[in-house]
Formats: structure tokens, C-alpha cells, sequence
């Protein structure tokens, strides 16, 4: 049970990173303007791209990960004890 929460909480904690750094890293490219309180459309805009293009990276990689966890053990299978 103490298992299960830790691995929970780890989850949490690696959910909460990625999102400040995506927040961060949108932040700092796309706001430009700090004299009025609303972001523009045009920074508006650049939020949701950055975003959009940040979750897909996020995404393809963690793809190419398990292809690569598959690819390796497929080999060790094969290869079996000697």
C-alpha cells in the first residue's frame, strides 16, 4: 500500500515538474508585453503553440522510449540464458 502511494506521489511530482517547465518555457517566449493586465492575441496564440508543440514532443518521445524498452527486450528474449 505505502508502495502504491510513493509511486503516486513520484507520478504527481513528475506531472507538476513538466508542467512548470512548459509554463516557464511558454512564458518566457511568448509574453512580451507587461504594461496591461490581458495577454494579446498574438501572445495568446504563441501560448497555445508552444504548448501544442511542447505536449507533442512530450509525447513522441515518450513513444520512441517504449519502442526502444521493446526493441531491447525483444534481444534480451532471444538472446536467453547462456
Amino acid at each position: 500500500m505505502a508502495q502504491n502511494q510513493e509511486q503516486d506521489l513520484k507520478q504527481i511530482q513528475s506531472f507538476l515538474q513538466s508542467y512548470n517547465k512548459l509554463s516557464e518555457l511558454c512564458f518566457m517566449d511568448c509574453i512580451q508585453d507587461f504594461t496591461n493586465r490581458t495577454i494579446s492575441s498574438n501572445e495568446n496564440g504563441c501560448v497555445m503553440n508552444c504548448a501544442e508543440k511542447y505536449l507533442k514532443m512530450t509525447q513522441r518521445l515518450t513513444l520512441r522510449l517504449q519502442e526502444q524498452q521493446q526493441v531491447q527486450s525483444e534481444g534480451l528474449i532471444s538472446a536467453g540464458p547462456k
